[in-house]
């Protein structure tokens, strides 16, 4: 090797570097700040202060929320809104009764701190109808048109089992529906696919063939009519990565296989019987005293 240049690169200049040391000050010195108050006001509630005194040592800025459900929403006022980075308060702040002290959470991207304390706490119950009526009635005519699709699709999928096609099938229900979708898969698929399977291409592979049945969408939108027209076997040997897969899968689970049919032959064998008020007499024993 040789060296033929060196360049030599002098650092900033104060003036150039001013505002980048000033705001690693700045952040430096808020976080002391805020690590100060914080134990100032822990030590203040480890001395039996409550939510309205160490607020007012603190000098705290006080935020009351209408009466909110642990979701952050509001049914007394619906335009109400829990801002995104005080969703970490919402659990510690119902996991506190009344008369618990106020607990410090923590904020996320150490945005900081927020002093939780409930300032009131209704029991759980049903909401008031007139509050609720649309979501209410919303809700019913939803069920009752899901009850309707699966009536119509179970009675689809009952005719098109056998050798009516399900086209037939579907013309005979005399109600608009959606065109069918041909769908031609391979069982290898679902052992290769990394995401969530649809209900419809599991069943589809759980029926025989000229089989058809029904089932609900995953998000609740319907039900599909599922028909096997055709199964053609698979080769397994044109997937040896797949043979290798299952047999290291298979391979896992016969120690514990055998291990349990072992144990099962020690049972017959000593003719092995359960003292069942001994064993509840030792489990309520551990329950109570935990030795």
């Amino acid at each position: 090797m040789k060296v033929d240049k060196v360049n030599a690169q002098s650092g900033k200049s104060l003036e150039q570097a001013r505002s980048e040391i000033a705001a690693r000050l700045t952040a430096a010195k808020r976080k002391t700040a805020l690590a100060d108050l914080y134990n100032r006001i822990q030590n203040g509630i480890d001395e039996g202060q409550n939510f309205d005194e160490a607020a007012a040592q603190a000098k705290l800025a006080v935020e009351t929320t209408p009466l909110i459900m642990s979701d952050g929403r509001s049914r007394a006022n619906p335009a109400f809104k829990l801002p995104g980075d005080l969703a970490p308060i919402l659990k510690p702040a119902f996991d506190l009764a009344p008369n618990d002290p106020p607990e410090i959470v923590a904020l996320p991207g150490e945005a900081g701190f927020a002093l939780v304390s409930p300032a009131q706490v209704v029991a759980a119950a049903p909401a008031p109808l007139a509050t609720i009526r649309e979501l209410v009635a919303k809700q019913w005519i939803d069920q009752q048109a899901m009850a309707r699709a699966r009536k119509l699709a179970e009675s689809i999928a009952a005719k098109a089992s056998g050798k009516l096609p399900l086209s037939e099938a579907i013309k005979q229900a005399g109600v608009p529906l959606p065109a069918i979708i041909p769908v031609a898969a391979r069982r290898i698929q679902l052992a290769e696919a990394s995401g969530k399977i649809r209900a419809p291409i599991r069943l589809l592979f759980t029926l025989n063939e000229g089989a058809s049945k029904a089932v609900a969408d995953d998000e609740g939108r319907g039900y599909f009519v599922v028909k096997v027209d055709k199964v053609v076997p698979g080769n397994a040997l044109a997937a040896p990565a797949l043979i290798g897969q299952m047999q290291k899968e298979l391979q896992r689970a016969a120690p514990q296989d055998y291990a349990l049919q072992f144990v099962a032959a020690i049972r017959a064998e000593l003719k092995v019987k359960r003292n069942d008020k001994a064993i509840q007499a030792a489990k309520k024993r551990l329950a109570t005293s935990g030795s």
